[in-house]
């Protein structure tokens, strides 16, 4: 039996559903996936307390060096993209689960460079694939003892999930081209020191970055909603995933309030990935 064919804007029942996954992904900051940092170890602060303070040298400068974009891009570089990756990185699939609304789904992502991405999210008996190829991006919703439903998703929404087939983080795709770093500057993040890299990406979007000064990787990340509010994203536990840093556990606030809690599973590098899995299906063709 042919599966049916629909606009994202009729499917009955589901925008709902389909808005908040797809605000989901969008929280990723990468999602692509994010691959951001190395978990490098932190050194102690130490001091004496019958003397006045000295800088603190950390290991790849002071604060104030590092506030300067040539010798921060130099040092971020050596930490979170190793010699070769850019080159050599072709595919990455991560799998893991998502807590949101206090509900809890599984999904996996792959994505192919330069432009190819699906995404699975399962909850409970339904499954729910995107799929991006370029410029074009579907979606197939499955159900028990139901026909699949398949549609196009344009405008916006599209464009939203076509930003998310890039690879690597926010910073180091600004530094390659992809969008431009605007300000590098020492703030605050919860309490501490920081070095907040600001970043607008090639649709425009503005996000503010805080990186730890002591190992280099991102603390969280920033976006002021064009239509007011902020969203947040918080990156911990990082570990290598065949050279890349990635962290393994997210959790995405909105206006301070913590919406949704991801942890990653599993991820890989360069795993054999068909094109055809992000082609449109026949159904929409």
């Amino acid at each position: 039996m042919r599966s049916n064919y629909t606009n994202t804007k009729a499917i009955n029942g589901q925008s709902t559903t389909l808005k908040k996954l797809s605000w989901l992904l969008l929280c990723f900051g990468l999602i692509g996936l994010a691959y951001l940092a190395v978990y490098s170890a932190i050194n102690n602060k130490v001091s004496s307390p019958n003397t006045a303070p000295a800088e603190i040298r950390l290991p790849y400068g002071s604060i104030q060096e590092l506030s300067d974009r040539k010798t921060f891009m130099a040092a971020y570089l050596s930490v979170n993209c190793k010699s070769g990756l850019l080159r050599s990185t072709q595919t990455i699939r991560a799998a893991g689960t998502i807590e949101s609304g206090g509900e809890n789904s599984s999904f996996t992502l792959i994505k192919k460079r330069p432009d190819k991405m699906r995404f699975k999210i399962k909850r409970g008996s339904q499954e729910i694939i995107f799929g991006v190829s370029a410029d074009t991006v579907w979606q197939r919703i499955r159900a028990p003892q139901q026909e699949d439903q398949f549609a196009r998703i344009e405008g916006e929404e599209a464009a939203a999930w076509v930003a998310q087939t890039r690879f690597f983080d926010r910073i180091i795709s600004a530094n390659q081209g992809e969008g431009e770093i605007v300000e590098i500057e020492v703030e605050q993040w919860a309490g501490n020191d920081s070095i907040k890299v600001g970043v607008i990406d090639t649709y425009g979007n503005i996000y503010e970055i805080f990186v730890d000064p002591q190992t280099l990787y991102p603390l969280a990340e920033r976006q002021t909603l064009p239509k007011g509010g902020i969203t947040e994203t918080i990156y911990s536990d990082y570990r290598d995933v065949d050279g890349l840093p990635t962290p393994f556990q997210l959790a995405i606030l909105k206006d301070s309030k913590v919406v949704s809690k991801i942890q990653l599973n599993n991820s890989a590098l360069n795993v054999g990935l068909l094109s055809k899995l992000f082609e449109l299906p026949n159904a929409l063709q």
